[in-house]
């Protein structure tokens, strides 16, 4: 071995976070220099610190795959393998689209993978306190999340709303931790006191994400998943657009997903009648136009008939 040089392979890591859709991997450090690697799976949004979070120097080179880059002007950018990007501290965030699934390399000062992942931690452990106080909501959430981005690029949301959507939709439930565990777990039904004290989990989600300033626009998704586009919803009773976009995607999938799944209370139905549910929902119980963009998502032909 040459004195002085280190050699790492394939596996050889500092550190490493992992979700399900991405993978930071710490490579090397050397004073404030820092290099990571990152895997990103096809269909996530994501985006770069801006100075006010984290300044620096940041060179990025795109390994493989393909992602376009979203200004705030809805103009895009393809970034494709071999290309690379650098800063030395941003205005505001930039928001990136991942194309197919890809890897890049990351050379930064300062350092910034803790603040990743510490970010990444974080998702993770409300994601699970979610999974293990309603053990039925397992799977439910990231099939929610993935859904729901997949409806919100439909309706053509900027990035910065698809993130939030992205976090409003796998912690939409986050509140029901708060929720006494004889009232979510009771297979009865529920004592009018008892609902409730059930109907306060979405405050309770979203003021346990207002507390993290990067999950605040999907405090505002959680706060309002249960709202009615005819204002018939709670917990405040807005009605049409001012439920924000977000929640009235989150509204739709998480019915959907109700509906197709087997609950202890019911037996999981058919995709066509979650389908036609939503259809004659649309107006009342669900804003149409995200009807009409998740039917579309999810493939139905007679889209077009319906929920106008």
């Amino acid at each position: 071995m040459i004195e002085g040089l280190t050699i790492g392979h394939r596996g050889d890591v500092r550190d490493r976070i992992e979700k399900r859709s991405t993978a930071l991997e710490l490579l090397a450090t050397n004073g404030t220099i820092e290099v990571t690697r990152q895997t990103i799976e096809a269909g996530r949004h994501f985006n770069l610190y801006a100075a006010d979070e984290w300044s620096g120097f940041e060179f990025l080179f795109l390994l493989k795959g393909k992602m376009t880059l979203e200004d705030a002007d809805g103009d895009e950018t393809p970034l494709n393998e071999g290309d690379f990007l650098y800063h030395n501290g941003l205005p505001e965030k930039p928001y990136f689209r991942v194309e197919t699934d890809v890897e890049w390399l990351m050379v930064c000062t300062p350092p910034s993978f803790h603040l990743i992942r510490d970010d990444m931690q974080e998702m993770i452990a409300m994601a699970q306190s979610v999974e293990e106080k309603d053990p039925i909501t397992v799977g439910h959430c990231s099939r929610l999340e993935r859904l729901a981005v997949l409806t919100g690029e439909r309706l053509g949301l900027p990035g910065e709303q698809l993130i939030s959507l992205s976090y409003g939709a796998c912690l939409h439930d986050i509140g029901k931790v708060r929720v006494p565990d004889e009232i979510l777990n009771k297979a009865t039904q529920l004592t009018d006191s008892e609902w409730k004290e059930m109907m306060k989990h979405p405050d309770h989600g979203a003021d346990m994400l207002s507390e993290r300033d990067y999950l605040g626009g999907a405090a505002e998704i959680v706060r309002a998943h249960h709202e009615r586009f005819d204002g018939d919803g709670y917990p405040r009773g807005l009605k049409g657009a001012e439920i924000p976009i977000g929640a009235r995607v989150v509204a739709v999938v998480d019915a959907y997903d109700a509906i197709t799944s087997a609950r202890p209370y019911q037996k999981a139905q058919a995709k066509r009648e979650a389908i036609d549910e939503l259809k004659r929902s649309a107006g009342s119980q669900f804003d149409p136009n995200v009807v009409r963009a998740f039917i579309e998502v999810t493939g139905d032909d007679n889209a077009d008939a319906h929920a106008e």
